[in-house]
């Protein structure tokens, strides 16, 4: 293999984070956590889309992909805490794991559309 399998990303480079984070002073930290605007927000390429989906109609990447909703979406929402603060932190914390959910879900219906796409183009 020559090179990583995941394409370019949308992120900075790992190099450029480690320059801005380490000698850039707070401007520099202020200057990542700026929005990075996509087309398609929290989606993969295309290529990517097509793999996930790809991944699971097969009866592995089938048990992946249920395991990972298992862990994330279909767990119950237990947002309790002692003090409004903890109960807002625990809700931002569980939107996040169901944000995650439901992108991966995203992507694999994408990478499904773009599949039949271009087989009705055939």
């Amino acid at each position: 293999m020559s090179g990583p399998f995941i394409p370019a990303r949308a992120a900075q480079p790992f190099d450029l984070l480690e320059k801005g984070a380490a000698g850039g002073g707070w401007d520099a930290l202020e200057e990542m956590f700026k929005p990075v605007l996509q087309d398609r927000p929290l989606q993969p390429g295309d290529e990517v889309a097509k793999f996930m989906w790809g991944l699971a109609n097969t009866p592995e990447g089938r048990a992946m992909f249920e395991w990972m909703m298992d862990v994330s979406i279909r767990q119950p929402m237990r947002v309790t805490g002692e003090t409004i603060e903890q109960t807002a932190l625990a809700a931002a914390v569980r939107q996040g794991i169901n944000g995650f959910a439901e992108a991966v879900l995203a992507a694999i219906a994408h990478g499904e559309k773009q599949v039949r796409e271009a087989r009705q183009k055939t």
